[in-house]
């Protein structure tokens, strides 16, 4: 059964969720959700004190179901939300996403999405909260490469309240390489070569802050679509499988924005010269949205 596994609940947890109305709690957060699926600290103490919650904790299980509006599964029409709470305060909300056409190794679980988002917003994460169904071991992977990793707690509904080194044990981490795990406040002086005015400021911020310390090859992709310059970098793992590539990223923040892919009206990869090349893979995912044309831009 869903939910079955060697951890011991605590019951007082799920107890607690039933004793407010979750619908309400997500229909008044949604009203103060601000772009990007953030929910501000101040929002978040506001919506604590209104639903006599213990604590933010609480708050980020009830906003589950508001999550997964997020999620986009066409294929396994299997909708997952993800929320995280930072230690700023702020709340992000995430979702799993599926790309007809492209293969499934570009596929994004939600708490992916929860871990990508935050660091591009410069955000440390101190919780992530899942449904029933516990991360996946690809999903423990991607977030033991963070360097907050050690001290993220993972939450359910269901009352589990582990540490991922209790999912994750003998894990694989930076550490093991005597390397930092990716840092949201750490940045590299790189200069793009060609950029167009448009997206040369956020495309440098994207690569700048990219982590890939075991390639050297730091990239980043810009979209221009729905009006907007949307970008994201490389998120390298210390397996390699699962780094997540640029163009991943920049759509966790181009479908955190309300953009649906299908309203890119062009790209732009900018990547330093090195033994990793995004190019194809990125061309071939953004085939499966439309024609925006990829423009290659070196970077040093």
């Amino acid at each position: 059964m869903l939910g079955e596994n060697c951890f011991n609940p605590t019951p007082s947890i799920p107890a607690r969720l039933r004793l407010r109305n979750g619908d309400m709690i997500c229909e008044a957060a949604k009203n103060l959700l601000s772009e990007g699926a953030v929910i501000l600290p101040e929002h978040v103490a506001t919506l604590v004190s209104r639903f006599d919650l213990d604590n933010a904790e609480e708050l980020l299980l009830h906003l589950l179901p508001l999550a997964t509006t997020i999620a986009q599964p066409p294929i396994s029409e299997f909708y997952v939300g993800a929320a995280g709470l930072s230690t700023t305060g702020a709340i992000v909300l995430g979702g799993n996403l599926e790309w007809p056409g492209a293969h499934l190794g570009m596929t994004l679980h939600g708490e992916g999405f929860v871990a990508i988002r935050a660091f591009q917003l410069g955000l440390s994460l101190t919780h992530v909260a899942v449904s029933q169904a516990g991360p996946c071991g690809h999903c423990r992977q991607c977030l033991a490469e963070f360097a907050t990793a050690n001290d993220l707690l993972v939450i359910d509904p269901l009352g589990h309240r582990l540490k991922l080194s209790d999912l994750f044990p003998w894990a694989f981490t930076p550490q093991d390489l005597e390397m930092g795990g990716a840092d949201p406040s750490a940045h590299s002086e790189i200069t793009l070569h060609g950029a167009p005015a448009t997206v040369a400021a956020p495309l440098t911020h994207a690569i700048r802050h990219a982590h890939a310390p075991y390639s050297g090859v730091k990239a980043a992709v810009a979209f221009e679509a729905g009006g907007q310059i949307v970008t994201g970098g490389v998120i390298e793992s210390v397996a390699f499988n699962p780094t997540i590539q640029p163009v991943m990223s920049a759509l966790v923040e181009l479908v955190a924005r309300g953009i649906a892919p299908t309203q890119i009206q062009k790209a732009w990869l900018a990547q330093i010269s090195g033994p990793v090349d995004y190019t194809a893979p990125t061309q071939a995912l953004l085939a499966t949205f439309g024609t925006a044309p990829l423009c290659v831009i070196e970077a040093t």
